[in-house]
């Protein structure tokens, strides 16, 4: 994930820093390695999303095309009680 929230900030990864996920509420902590850009995972192998699969550079340049604000922002099924995925809302934004 690009974004986690730190100290009730949305922020990008930095080393050391410590967060938590936006949906799950989970501990995240920052990747920030030489050789994968540089993201937030959560702490152990929990993993809340079916949807899910690796970023890649292509998805990161996507996210930067819109403001921070729409990035990785997940909603509720109102119908489901289900939670998105945190990239849905900013795909429906345009």
């Amino acid at each position: 994930m690009k974004f986690a929230f730190v100290e009730g900030s949305k922020l990008q990864p930095q080393p050391k820093l410590h967060g938590t996920g936006p949906l799950c509420d989970g501990d995240m902590i920052a990747k920030c390695g030489r050789v994968k850009v540089w993201h937030w995972a959560h702490k152990g192998k929990r993993h809340w999303d079916q949807w899910w699969e690796n970023e890649t550079e292509w998805h990161r340049n996507w996210k930067d095309e819109f403001p921070t604000d729409w990035q990785e922002v997940s909603q509720k099924d109102e119908e489901t009680g289900e939670n998105t995925s945190p990239m849905s809302k900013y795909h429906m934004a345009w």
